[in-house]
This record gives C-alpha cells, sequence and structure tokens, in this order.
C-alpha cells in the first residue's frame, strides 16, 4: 500500500496548478502569509489545558488575595521577629523550619523560609502578597500537571480533565489559602516540574536528566520532605518509558537524583531540630498513634471526593485496638497499591507513574507515624499526591475522548464518549463548587476556627483557637466556655493549658498562669510558650530568684529572642536596676512594637531615668495597642503630669476612671496625689 504522506518539500497535487501559478503571480500575498499564519498559533497555545487548568486556578482562588494570616502563620511570619531583622536571613535558611518561632518540628525547609524573607520585604510584612505568591504556584502546577498529561499524548480533552480536576479540588483549599500551606504547593511545582523535564529529556534520548530537572528536585526537597521519593518516582517512570534499557543506563539516569537527595538528607539530619513525642504521650497512645499510620491512605483517598466532609487541620482518627477493621483495611490497600504499582511498571504500563506520584510522596508522613508514632494528617498533605491522582484521571478519559479514529472500536460509539466527558464535567464542576463554598472558611482565624470546630466538634485544638478569637472580640464568658470544653475533651493537651494561662495573663491572675503553664510543660517541656508564660507569672508575683533561673535558662537558648529580651529587662527593672533594664527593653520593643507589656515597661523605666517625653510616648503606645491597660493609661496620666501637660494628663485620668478596675480607687488617690501639683514619679507602683 502506498503510503498518503508526502515528502517534504514536495507539493500538494490536490492542490493543482491553478494555485500555484496564482500564488507566484502575487509574491507580495505570499510574503504576508507567515505572518497571517501567527495569529491560529497563538489560539492554539492559549487554548493549551496547561492555559486552561491555570486560569481555572486564578479565578477560584482570587477571592484569597483578601484574607488574613491564619493560625501558624502569625508565629512564623507576621509576629516572627528573625523574620524582620537584617542579617538574619542566613541564620534562619540552616536552622529547623521552626526555630525562629520559639520551636522544634525536625523540619528543614529553606526555599519556604526564603520565600516568606521575600514575600515580607516586598510587602511589608502585608498578607496580600503572600496569598498572591500561593494562587500563582498554585496556577503553576496545576498548568505543569495538565501538560505533564499533554506529554504523554493523549487527547487535549483528557489533559484538559486532568488539569481542571487538580485546580479545583476542594482538599487543596488548605494549602493554597492557607499561608503555611505554601509548603506544600512549593513542593508540587518543582516536583512536577522535575518529573517533566525528566520524562522530556528521556524522549529526546538524552543520556541523563539535565541540570534542570536535577536543580527542579532539589529546590522541592528544599520546600518539603514528600519529594524524597521522587527518585523511586523517576525509576518507575524510566521502567516504563525504557523497558530494555541496560541497567547500567538506568543508573546512570538515576545517580543524579540519588545523589541530590542523599546530600539533601545529609543537610537536613545537620540543620533540622531534634523532635520527640512530648511527654504526654505516653506508651499506649504512642501505640495507638503508631498503628493510625496505617489507616491514613484510605484518608487521604477520601480528601479527594469533592463532597466529603472537608475541614481545616483535620486530626487523625486514632484506632481503638491495633488490629481493629480500619487498621486492616488500610494496611491491606497500602500493600495492594505498592503490587499494583509494581506490577504496572514491570508490565511498562504508563498507569504506573501517576500511580507512584500519587502514593510515594505520603510514605513521608506515613512512615514517621508507623515508626515513632509522630502523626502529621490533613487535607493539605494530599496536595502534591493529589496531582498522579488527576494525572491517572487524564489517562483513564483518554481513549474515551480521543478522536473518533483514534479511540479503540469499542469506544467510538457516541454514548460512551458523551458518558465519559459528562462524568468528567460533573467531577469537574463539583469539586470547583465546593472549593469556592469553603474557600471562605479560611478568611481569619474566626471563619477557620469556627469551620474546623463545626467539622471536628471534639477537636480540642478547634475549641482552644474558636476561644482566643472569642476572647479578642470581647465575648469572654463564651471563650471561657471553649476552653473548658476543649479542657474536657483532652485535659493533657499543651495548647489547652497554654491557652487556659494566656486567658489568665490577661485578667493579671499571676497564680493561675504559673499553674496552667506548668501543666502544660508537664505534658510537653519543649513547648516555647509555656516556658514564657512560667517565666512571667514568676516575676508578676515578684519571685525574682526563681524568674531569674527560668530565664537565664532560657536567655542560653536562644539570647536574641525579643520574648526573653524583654522579660530580662522586666527583671532588671523589678530588681532596681534601671540602667541595665533599658538596652533589652528598648531592643525588644523595637522588633515587637505592638505589644502592650513590653511599652509599659519601657515607659516604666524611661520615667524612672527621667526621660518623660520617651516614657510618654511608650504609655501612649501601651494603650493604643490595648484601651483596657488601666495601669497604662494611669502610667500616662503621671508622665503628662511631668511634662506639665495637665490637659493631657486629665484625659488619661478620664479614661482609666471609665475601666471596671477603676473600682480599686486609685483614680481617685493619683488624681489628689496630681493636684497637689507634685511631679515626681511616685503615686503608681511599677
Amino acid at each position: 500500500m502506498k503510503s498518503s504522506r508526502r515528502p517534504a518539500g514536495h507539493p500538494d497535487p490536490s492542490r493543482g496548478p491553478g494555485r500555484s501559478r496564482r500564488a507566484e503571480a502575487h509574491p507580495g500575498r505570499a510574503s504576508k502569509r507567515p505572518a497571517t499564519r501567527s495569529a491560529p498559533g497563538l489560539v492554539r497555545r492559549l487554548s493549551h489545558p496547561a492555559v486552561a487548568a491555570a486560569l481555572l486556578a486564578v479565578i477560584l482562588y482570587l477571592p484569597a488575595l483578601g484574607y488574613d494570616f491564619v493560625r501558624d502563620d502569625h508565629a512564623m511570619i507576621e509576629r516572627n521577629p528573625f523574620m524582620r531583622r537584617e542579617g538574619w536571613l542566613g541564620k534562619l535558611l540552616i536552622s529547623d523550619f521552626w526555630s525562629s518561632s520559639g520551636g522544634s518540628s525536625g523540619l528543614w525547609r529553606p526555599l519556604v523560609i526564603l520565600s516568606y524573607w521575600l514575600d515580607g520585604r516586598l510587602a511589608h510584612f502585608a498578607p496580600a502578597l503572600f496569598h498572591a505568591v500561593n494562587l500563582l504556584m498554585h496556577a503553576a502546577a496545576a498548568a505543569l500537571l495538565a501538560a505533564l498529561v499533554v506529554q504523554c499524548r493523549l487527547p487535549r480533552a483528557a489533559a484538559l480533565a486532568g488539569g481542571l480536576w487538580f485546580a479545583a479540588m476542594p482538599a487543596h483549599v488548605e494549602s493554597v489559602a492557607w499561608i503555611a500551606g505554601r509548603t506544600d504547593v512549593l513542593c508540587a511545582v518543582f516536583f512536577l516540574l522535575a518529573l517533566w523535564l525528566d520524562r522530556r529529556a528521556r524522549a529526546r534520548g538524552r543520556s541523563w536528566p539535565g541540570p534542570w530537572a536535577v536543580a527542579s528536585l532539589a529546590l522541592s526537597l528544599a520546600s518539603k520532605e514528600a519529594a524524597v521519593p521522587f527518585v523511586v518516582v523517576a525509576a518507575v517512570a524510566d521502567r516504563v518509558e525504557r523497558p530494555d534499557a541496560p541497567p547500567s543506563a538506568r543508573l546512570r539516569w538515576l545517580s543524579a537524583y540519588a545523589g541530590i537527595t542523599a546530600l539533601y538528607a545529609a543537610l537536613h539530619a545537620r540543620w533540622a531540630g531534634a523532635v520527640s513525642l512530648p511527654a504526654y504521650v505516653d506508651a499506649a497512645l504512642r501505640v495507638r498513634r503508631s498503628w493510625s499510620g496505617w489507616t491514613m491512605l484510605p484518608g487521604y483517598v477520601s480528601f479527594l471526593w469533592p463532597w466529603v466532609t472537608h475541614s481545616p487541620d483535620r486530626a487523625a482518627a486514632l484506632p481503638g485496638r491495633p488490629f481493629d477493621l480500619a487498621v486492616i483495611a488500610g494496611a491491606a490497600l497500602l500493600f495492594g497499591v505498592v503490587f499494583l504499582t509494581a506490577t504496572l511498571a514491570l508490565r511498562s504500563s504508563r498507569l504506573a507513574t501517576p500511580l507512584a506520584c500519587f502514593w510515594m510522596p505520603l510514605l513521608p508522613s506515613i512512615g514517621m507515624a508507623l515508626t515513632r508514632g509522630y502523626v502529621a494528617y490533613a487535607e493539605r498533605l494530599v496536595y502534591l499526591p493529589s496531582a498522579g491522582a488527576a494525572w491517572l484521571l487524564g489517562l483513564l478519559l483518554g481513549p474515551w475522548l480521543a478522536a473518533r479514529g483514534d479511540s479503540p472500536p469499542s469506544l467510538r460509539a457516541g454514548p460512551a464518549r458523551w458518558i465519559a466527558g459528562s462524568l468528567a464535567l460533573v467531577l469537574v464542576v463539583g469539586s470547583a463548587a465546593r472549593t469556592a463554598r469553603i474557600l471562605p472558611d479560611w478568611r481569619n482565624d474566626g471563619t477557620m476556627y469556627r469551620a474546623m470546630a463545626r467539622a471536628q466538634p471534639r477537636n480540642a485544638v478547634a475549641r482552644v483557637g474558636l476561644a482566643e478569637v472569642l476572647e479578642e472580640q470581647g465575648r469572654e464568658a463564651e471563650a471561657l466556655e471553649e476552653l473548658r470544653a476543649a479542657e474536657s475533651l483532652d485535659p493533657r493537651l499543651p495548647e489547652v493549658q497554654v491557652s487556659r494561662a494566656g486567658y489568665h495573663l490577661r485578667r493579671g491572675e499571676w497564680s493561675e498562669v504559673l499553674a496552667r503553664s506548668r501543666r502544660a510543660l508537664a505534658s510537653d517541656s519543649t513547648r516555647a510558650e509555656a516556658r514564657l508564660l512560667e517565666a512571667t507569672a514568676l516575676l508578676r508575683l515578684r519571685r525574682l530568684d526563681q524568674a531569674r533561673e527560668r530565664l537565664a535558662r532560657l536567655k542560653a537558648g536562644d539570647p536574641a529572642d525579643p520574648a526573653i529580651e524583654s522579660l530580662w529587662g522586666q527583671l532588671l527593672m523589678l530588681e532596681g536596676r534601671f540602667d541595665e533594664a533599658l538596652p533589652p527593653l528598648e531592643r525588644a520593643s523595637r522588633w515587637t512594637p505592638d505589644d502592650p507589656g513590653l511599652a509599659f515597661a519601657l515607659g516604666n523605666v524611661c520615667l524612672r531615668l527621667g526621660r518623660a517625653d520617651e516614657a510618654r510616648a511608650a504609655f501612649e503606645r501601651t494603650v493604643t495597642t490595648d484601651s483596657r491597660y488601666y495601669d497604662g493609661w494611669l502610667r500616662l496620666a503621671l508622665a503628662c503630669h511631668v511634662l506639665g501637660d495637665s490637659a493631657a494628663r486629665d484625659a488619661a485620668l478620664g479614661r482609666a476612671a471609665l475601666l471596671p478596675e477603676s473600682r480599686d480607687g486609685r483614680v481617685a488617690e493619683l488624681r489628689s496625689r496630681l493636684a497637689k501639683g507634685a511631679r515626681g514619679t511616685a503615686g503608681v507602683a511599677p
């Protein structure tokens, strides 16, 4: 049979000689033809599935640009003084991920830290740019996923379905709308880019993946530990796409990936902090937490279903006993997926690579639970694995959505094609609608914790967060009820006791602060907030020797922490060493200007040193930050009196008299003393 294809450069006889002559007779018209062809090419590029997937991602998450910092964002970014300090970037990049906010997580994610630092510098730590970067990274990930499906030479309709589903998955809301979820988005972007470059290099017949693929893997590893299994995913892809390659060629191909992963592991071991289970996790609880590792994979699979109940920071359900039904089913699913992936890879099925891309990035979190009882479980962890699921969707839909002549005879029937397309449309539209519905839950702390408590009524952490939001809104009775509910759910949880201590701190109930902070430390001795609360309570109770001992230990661990500097300066102030107290208080105030207690202490020291102007400014900052700060108004009145500003003095006393604490009679006492004309600093105890 003669081929229907013409050799390159030969004219098309079907066009006839007349058309050739017309072209020769109008050379000007022929010269313009290349310019007229650029428009269809541009249209084709803009209609690429990757563009559509990225566009849907942007449209869905555009409202998030107006959202606030939420939960961990406050400690990691908004109130993190080390992010704002000049000259600290290098130290941040070679430290534990949570060390700058007072914790130790056993994680090393320098690329995420660098991105936060850059966003903060460019946007002065306003949240809009942080959200914009998350949005753009999600759009890039959706585009890369669609490009991977197109790379498999599947119909564009199949790539479009996979890319749009990935862009619209409700399980991604936690990763994209929450700034702290950037770890998963960044990791996925560079993981998918590395995989796309890897497959392109193999298709072009090269002997190794190339520097850009290796660099992309390095950036993915620097974002999150989920990228560690990439070398295995690449090995599966190599087995599928080059089944006859000799072992030496396969080893040469994978050696660069293995080398960069080994380097990452060494740096991670060097710079990530130590992590251990808190003291409240006893032997029995640790066993239950370990066995929960087997139940994780079914939970992760369920997150992909758009109509499952989605929740911020979902907690893992701990099995009641080692061999209950959930554990057995989860273990069977995990081993079944491993066996299926190996079988498909040996048969060179192109389903093997996306299947490996789905479950292998989950291995670090599952392994930590199984081996150490360290449970990390949330919808954000499925962000990268969901790319494998969307890729599988495109592969499975490919034969059904192919052009009629390209599909198998059994799939050429119109109804089958319409059914496949309709199912894909329902999945994408349903996912997009669900995402639009739950996205506002991440607008601020209040909406997030309410959604969390609504979906997980027995989650003590949700109750604690909601209590803090209610207290900020002045709904103190409701806040206390939420704290009591949290304590009834899990009294050993350190977050519960820390929050109760904070509640009593804001009321000056220092004995309760001390008791609650010590309960928290009994559950988790590494809890930085609890140690600071304990030291604060000891200061306020004038147990200065104990306070000095606690603060000395804190300073030895982190001498530059502004919170520790603040407490150290207050200790020196209470010991009457005002000259020594001023420098640490000033340093701390530069990094935490919105702390009313710190501003109050600084004002007291300045007033004692005769620097009344600076004292007044500090007290004004105190009451501006917290208008209910009773002693702040009294001290402001005293500073204004020393400066001879009687109008401001009387105004401050008037504001103090409106507060319920004025029933102690100190407003009237100070007014009487100042009316006698004295300009000393006596009258209100520091």
